[in-house]
């Protein structure tokens, strides 16, 4: 929204400086292409000033503004210019709706409100500043299930504001008495009058109470959402005959083209559901591959990857042993990973492999186990879990390998060239601002980058135009 409204720039550096034409979010109405000199210095300022005081709070005043234009625009007969201000007062007013919330004589003040459920609790942040509302959030922090309120939100609030500095008032939803160490420690790190407070009547008490709603509404839900959780994890234990619902099961998945970029992934799903925080990524090295074997060989992916996570349990402190292991295949898969879970002595690890049901169709998988087999239905609950699971696997497979293969891009592409080592390879990139920038240049562009030759701009530039 504040594109549209404002049409500031958010390339880099480096790409701005290099521009000859503009980008396509120019010719979308997002940015005024200074780059490129559409939009002259003194105006561009002004679209900045602007912005300025549109976070400030000051929306109305740059509203009147745009509809002033807009209206001189209309009388001029320069209507598509009319039609570009109408769409960015447009984006104007859909800001302001989420905004429309107003604290009568305070324009500054973060509000939170906790509330417990069966030992888990949820903090409900609503965040004003200048007297409008700039996000909410619900916050879902560990502790001891015997923890009580002020406990939870006093860690919360530590934690919280370690790395940002809070207003000059905290509104909270329990007895503000206790918090007097927390106010304390707050005001002599960032050397200011802050309050917190526990307001019992007005405008702050019915922004209290409606965070504090928020907070019991959140963790309702989640808890409704651990219970299904927990109930489909019983399914697992009773599928493979586990003695206790499993604490952590570990899936696993790996992405490449024709095994280049390779990585292998494992994502964990703990009792409250996917552990994002435990995700990890295995760049395939290929250091035990039979020279005369393909590297596009899932079975030997799998069997790196599964190789280097097992010997991590060795160090009991560094991660969590699973109690489950999925992967993504059949028969073969399957196998492979019980050869190397006997190898590594990790015989109590359970094994499922997933694979693809007839005619590969999405909800008739087939997953293997206990050297038995089930052919799940796809309207059964538990079948739309181990989809889940896949889908969430092989979601993070995919994204971890395009980061990769973005990463390896200007490495591989400079490979071929003498003369171009790493420095080189970052002060062209950072200079050019991206691999197309490079392949666009001309000889004079490239020979007027600090470090590069005449004869170095010209091997640059011949190796991109005998491709």
């Amino acid at each position: 929204s504040l594109q549209k409204t404002f049409l500031l720039r958010s390339c880099t550096d480096s790409v701005f400086t290099n521009r000859s034409r503009p980008c396509l979010l120019f010719d979308i109405k997002r940015c005024s292409a200074p780059c490129v000199k559409k939009i002259s210095e003194k105006n561009y300022k002004e679209s900045i000033n602007d912005a300025k005081k549109f976070l400030s709070g000051n929306t109305k005043t740059i509203e009147k503004k745009l509809v002033k234009l807009m209206n001189n625009a209309s009388q001029n007969q320069l209507y598509e210019e009319a039609s570009r201000l109408r769409d960015r007062i447009k984006s104007i007013k859909h800001v302001q709706k989420y905004q429309s919330a107003y604290i009568k004589d305070l324009r500054n003040i973060d509000i939170f409100g906790i509330y417990i459920l069966n030992g888990r609790s949820c903090i409900f942040g609503m965040f004003y500043r200048n007297g409008t509302n700039y996000g909410n959030k619900a916050f879902f922090p560990s502790h001891d299930e015997n923890a009580n309120s002020f406990e939870i939100l006093e860690s919360f609030l530590f934690q919280f504001y370690s790395n940002k500095e809070p207003p000059l008032k905290v509104i909270i939803n329990i007895s503000s008495k206790d918090f007097k160490d927390v106010q304390t420690i707050l005001r002599n790190k960032y050397k200011n009058k802050i309050k917190i407070i526990n307001p019992i009547k007005g405008e702050k008490f019915k922004h209290m109470k409606l965070a504090e709603k928020n907070a019991m509404e959140n963790i309702k839900l989640k808890s409704s959402n651990i219970k299904i959780h927990h109930k489909l994890l019983l399914e697992i234990k009773k599928l493979l005959k586990l003695n206790q619902l499993p604490q952590r099961i570990e899936a696993y998945d790996n992405s490449h083209i024709f095994g280049k970029q390779s990585v292998g992934v494992m994502i964990v799903i703990n009792q409250e559901g996917f552990e994002t925080r435990g995700y990890r990524k295995f760049n395939i090295r290929y250091d035990k591959l039979d020279e005369k074997k393909s590297k596009s060989n899932d079975y030997y992916m799998l069997e790196e990857v599964l190789e280097r996570r097992l010997v991590k349990l060795d160090n009991e402190n560094e991660w969590i042993n699973p109690d489950i292991i999925i992967i993504d295949g059949g028969k073969g898969h399957l196998n492979i990973a019980k050869k190397i879970i006997n190898k590594n002595r990790k015989s109590k690890i359970e094994l499922i492999a997933i694979a693809k049901g007839k005619d590969r169709n999405s909800g008739r998988e087939i997953i293997y186990y206990n050297n038995e087999y089930k052919i799940l239905d796809k309207k059964d609950e538990f079948s739309h879990f181990i989809q889940k699971i896949r889908d969430e696997a092989h979601r993070f497979a995919i994204n971890s390998h395009r980061k990769r293969r973005s990463k390896d891009t200007i490495k591989s592409v400079f490979d071929e060239i003498n003369g171009i080592g790493a420095i080189r390879k970052k002060i062209l990139l950072e200079h050019f601002g991206s691999i197309k920038n490079i392949r666009c240049a001309k000889v004079n562009e490239l020979y007027k980058v600090s470090g590069i030759s005449k004869n170095l701009a010209e091997l640059i530039y011949d190796f991109f135009h005998s491709q």
